[in-house]
């Protein structure tokens, strides 16, 4: 006698569902112990790659540790697909009237699972971005990507030095990358192409001549942090700007190619930004032309 075989429509469906979460084409094939296996991979998968924001592994061992997870996720799903397939293929035409209430409550159980995962990636994951214009030269080049911290932590603790991604206060659909270089409480103001913190000048030192011709400058915040800009003179449109005093959640933002930038010097355009539309804090460059660069540290 030939066991009875599921149509190809299930067959699909199934391969589908694993193909979306790894584990859930399995309970809809009742191959409940592969469910469990393949959905226990996952979580070890999403377990290490959360735990990477608290390990804090040198940016070279980070792009190679997310690269191997990013591949063995992909590996884990297809693998999940073309199994949950094949099960539902051999699997004899269900007769109990129980076995569907069986399937639904485990597929539940496992879409509750993926919107955990979801939930949990937005609150503890890496974000991917890539650098539209040249306003953040030298740090970030034209079109290079860069990952993103955007834990919880990382928000709400960015501190002055620190690059940013943020949404646009005039519309939160763009965002941007900056460098923060005032936080609440404190005063902020350009004179002839001079940073001024609470009327004490940030100190900059000459660094010589960027490959582009523009000047590069070392400049050190108040906190101590220190980074590099680009600046083509001191009498642009931007050099001289009214004081403006940070209200109680405002950050002001700089591009570090400060004579080509749109941030908080431009009030109509940018403005001071709301610490609640910071995404996370840029933390290193995983792709980029200049392939010596691919693993540098945002700093």
């Amino acid at each position: 006698m030939t066991t009875p075989r599921t149509s190809w429509i299930r067959v699909l469906w199934a391969s589908l569902l694993s193909l979306v979460l790894p584990g859930l084409g399995q309970v809809y094939a009742q191959r409940y112990s592969a469910a469990f296996w393949f959905a226990a991979t996952l979580f070890a998968l999403a377990g290490v790659f959360l735990a990477l924001e608290y390990v804090k592994p040198s940016p070279a061992i980070m792009l190679a540790l997310l690269t191997a997870l990013a591949l063995a996720t992909v590996v884990l799903h297809v693998s999940a697909a073309v199994h949950a397939g094949f099960a539902k293929r051999r699997a004899a035409v269900p007769t109990r009237p129980g076995w569907r209430r069986s399937t639904w409550t485990w597929g539940v159980v496992m879409l509750a699972v993926a919107v955990g995962l979801s939930l949990l990636n937005k609150e503890l994951g890496f974000h991917s971005y890539s650098a539209g214009s040249a306003s953040m030269l030298p740090t970030l080049e034209v079109n290079e990507h860069f990952m993103a911290v955007e834990t919880a932590a990382a928000r709400s603790g960015v501190q002055p030095g620190d690059v940013i991604v943020f949404a646009l206060p005039q519309d939160h659909a763009i965002e941007y990358v900056k460098r923060l270089v005032a936080v609440p409480g404190q005063t902020v103001q350009m004179r002839e192409g001079r940073l001024f913190i609470n009327g004490l000048e940030v100190p900059r030192e000459d660094l010589g001549t960027h490959p582009s011709g523009l000047r590069r400058w070392r400049m050190t915040l108040p906190n101590g942090r220190s980074f590099e800009v680009l600046k083509r003179g001191d009498d642009g449109p931007l050099d001289n700007t009214p004081a403006v005093t940070l209200g109680p959640d405002e950050l002001f933002v700089l591009g570090d190619n400060l004579d080509n930038s749109l941030d908080s010097r431009v009030p109509d355009r940018v403005g001071p930004i709301p610490r609640n539309l910071v995404s996370g804090r840029a933390a290193f460059i995983y792709w980029s032309h200049d392939w010596s660069r691919i693993g540098r540290e945002i700093r």
